[in-house]
């Protein structure tokens, strides 16, 4: 073993030590949910929690937001890499009946960042306990607004990873058993970009459409012919996702609208090809709308790249995880995820990997009513990271 029995050990009676305080910790974060870019209390109970475990290298409300970045250091000279977890919820209404269950109308953890919060709390706590086998120094990143994927990108802006060498993540993963990480080499998750489109027509009633130029019958074909770029464009071994999400027009049974507004999500893992997707995208709108006389506006707005884990980042992930977990508890995965995530930005600078953890095979989906990052997960979660941060250097 890599890290050897002793570290194993080491990281095992700590997280025992710790896991009654972080379960307690996610539980509390669980019923108060914050919305992206409103993490204050959130983060506040992060830097209580730093503080109280003697962690005095901490900076709050990084990045312009509600960021907390902490520090531990390690050996002179050693090289630095960094643990991120996300904070912020989802505007959805909790549909369960845990005794932890969100106390905020229309707002709960659907993604699991109360499960990623607690999680990396608990790595400082043990690493905190493990300072003096400590190989590197560890940066802890808790972002805001991942859901609205602006934490990440404003956090590297401020130079949240300048002088660090690498960084790791996890995501809590539905389908996955408690104890097992899926890890891969390459893209793990897509791009996630998005498009505004408003087609103006000549509205009129629906009795005579002569009269008209109809923004309905326009949308529709650009609806279908947008699937045509996957279809018809771009190589069958290469994945996009074109989608109109929304399609809105129109006031009564009997008028034709002067517009109509489609707005979607565009998803691929390649970024040449993502360069070249709004100029496909408009040159349909465009064709399509001269055909039926109409006019347009379009707005395409990049949102997250695609998340690419970087081959000896990701390697160690795997290596780590037979150490601490067991060999038979490391899936490598076939496939990515069409799903997007703003870890993205900072692989975009320094290299490093994400993973996924398993939260059960019959977990709800994520980004459901019913979802829950079960306390199960939190000590695999911690074993992983800090894993990760004491086995740098030897895997």
């Amino acid at each position: 073993m890599s890290t050897g029995n002793h570290h194993k050990q080491a990281v095992c009676d700590a997280v025992e030590r710790i896991l009654p305080a972080m379960s307690a910790i996610r539980r509390r974060l669980h019923a108060q949910p914050e919305l992206s870019g409103r993490e204050e209390r959130t983060a506040r109970l992060v830097s209580e929690t730093l503080h109280s475990l003697g962690i005095s290298a901490i900076r709050e409300d990084f990045g312009g937001g509600y960021g907390v970045i902490a520090d531990l250091a390690g050996p002179a000279g050693a090289p630095v890499i960094a643990l991120r977890a996300d904070m912020d919820a989802l505007p959805i209404q909790e549909q369960s009946d845990y005794p932890y269950r969100s106390c905020v109308p229309g707002v709960m953890h659907a993604c699991g960042h109360d499960g990623h919060t607690a999680g990396l709390l608990g790595v400082a706590a043990a690493l905190q306990d493990l300072r003096g086998i400590l190989p590197v120094s560890v940066r802890l990143i808790f972002q805001p607004a991942e859901e609205t994927v602006n934490g990440a990108e404003a956090l590297c802006m401020a130079g949240v990873v300048d002088g660090v060498e690498r960084i790791f993540a996890l995501h809590g993963w539905p389908g996955l058993d408690i104890g097992k990480i899926g890890v891969r080499s390459g893209p793990i998750m897509a791009s996630a970009d998005t498009f505004d489109l408003t087609v103006r027509g000549r509205g009129g009633h629906a009795a005579y459409p002569h009269t008209t130029v109809d923004p309905i019958v326009a949308g529709s074909y650009i609806v279908q012919a947008f699937q045509t770029i996957d279809s018809r464009e771009i190589s069958p071994l290469e994945p996009v996702v074109v989608t109109v999400a929304q399609f809105n027009a129109g006031t009564a049974h009997n008028i034709i609208p002067g517009s109509a507004e489609l707005k979607g999500t565009v998803r691929c893992f390649s970024k040449e090809l993502r360069q070249s997707l709004p100029k496909r995208l408009e040159r349909i709108v465009a064709g399509v709308c001269e055909a039926f006389r109409a006019e347009y506006s379009f707005v395409y707005s990049f949102g997250t790249p695609p998340t690419i884990n970087e081959p000896a980042s990701a390697a160690l992930v795997e290596s780590v995880g037979a150490d601490v977990l067991g060999a038979e508890c490391v899936v490598t995965l076939d496939q990515p995820s069409m799903g997007g995530e703003d870890f993205a930005f900072y692989l975009e600078r320094i290299p490093g990997a994400m993973f996924r953890l398993g939260v059960g095979v019959d977990s709800p989906a994520l980004h459901t009513p019913r979802y829950n990052y079960p306390d199960e997960a939190l000590p695999v979660a911690i074993k992983m990271l800090a894993g990760i941060a004491l086995g740098y250097g030897d895997h």
